[in-house]
């Protein structure tokens, strides 16, 4: 006869190794590998838009090991994954906040970051104000990459909000 530890115990196994199952799907190597061709061959100029567009070399940190969805590797190089959905928008948000002096001189003054990164826990899917943050200088967008690829003009609009609000 089992004791009631034993069934405890044996329950507990059970309940884990099928949490395990259920874990979410680490990224492969196709993965790491598309990531590292886009991030030689298409975000260098991503970047430096961004950069220009703030008018001056600001930071820009992307957490990589977050944007990278597993299973999607064969869509990294696709414009609409990355550019249409993070980077640009970003670039021509930054870029209307900076189209004069006064704007200009404000991002100088204040943008000192920016953090890109995607949490499907937090990202919004649509909502994208929700997604972004300006904390001590740094412009946190949290945003799904690939996502509504057609919302280029609400995520520029919530650039814009966002740091018109905070510079």
């Amino acid at each position: 006869m089992m004791s009631r530890r034993h069934v405890l115990e044996a329950t507990a196994l059970v309940l884990l190794s099928a949490s395990a199952a259920w874990a979410e799907p680490t990224v492969g190597l196709a993965e790491r590998r598309a990531i590292a061709a886009y991030r030689q061959d298409r975000y260098p100029a991503y970047e430096k838009a961004i950069q220009d567009a703030a008018g001056m070399p600001v930071p820009v940190e992307v957490a990589w090991d977050q944007l990278t969805i597993p299973g999607d590797a064969k869509y990294y190089a696709d414009e609409g994954y990355f550019g249409k959905t993070i980077f640009e928008p970003i670039a021509a948000g930054l870029k209307e906040v900076g189209k004069d002096k006064m704007g200009r001189d404000a991002l100088a003054q204040k943008l000192k970051a920016i953090r890109i990164r995607f949490d499907e826990k937090t990202a919004p899917a649509s909502n994208y104000p929700n997604g972004l943050t300006f904390e001590g200088g740094t412009l946190d967008v949290n945003w799904r990459p690939f996502s509504n690829v057609a919302d280029f003009k609400d995520r520029v609009d919530a650039v814009v909000k966002v740091l018109e609000k905070n510079l």
